[in-house]
């Protein structure tokens, strides 16, 4: 039996052009996803920051992707997604931790973000990363589901975190 050649992949700013393969995605892996409007808004708001996971080797093949906020006094991550073939090889845990750099950088007094109460494995991952949860929003998403609201505690990251 072969091994696959897992290809590598680097972060980027998305553009125009990223649109429909982020939506492609986004369909495919939220229970609510995003429209091409809500993308485009996020890449005309100057304190909007639109990161894709691309592979090295094409630009085009896109793994997952980070909407984050840059408020001023603390940044809101808004939107984490990782494509289903993807995911359990920490390209998630890789996108929140190039926010949490940013804003680090940026000496943002808070990181924060929501998530599904029942998506448990994304708050295990916000967990391990640093965020605790700090409360609850009833009927937050539009489906009606409620978010827990988690905010990073501050613990540095490690060295081969920051790279």
């Amino acid at each position: 039996m072969e091994n696959a050649v897992r290809p590598s992949f680097s972060l980027r700013p998305a553009n125009a052009d990223d649109i429909p393969a982020l939506v492609s995605l986004e369909e495919s892996i939220q229970v609510a996803p995003w429209t091409p409007a809500h993308f485009q808004a996020e890449l005309e708001k100057p304190f909007s920051h639109l990161w894709l996971l691309t592979d090295d080797e094409t630009d085009s093949l896109i793994a997952g992707y980070i909407v984050f906020w840059d408020l001023g006094e603390g940044t809101h991550i808004l939107n984490v997604g990782v494509g289903l073939e993807y995911r359990g090889q920490g390209y998630g845990k890789l996108l929140v931790r190039a926010a949490i750099r940013d804003a680090i950088a940026r000496n943002q007094s808070k990181i924060f973000l929501e998530v599904r109460k029942s998506n448990l494995p994304a708050v295990a991952l916000y967990q391990g990363l640093g965020f605790d949860i700090c409360q609850i929003r009833k009927h937050f998403y539009s489906n009606g589901d409620d978010a827990y609201v988690m905010q990073y505690r501050g613990t540095p990251l490690s060295s081969d975190e920051t790279q």
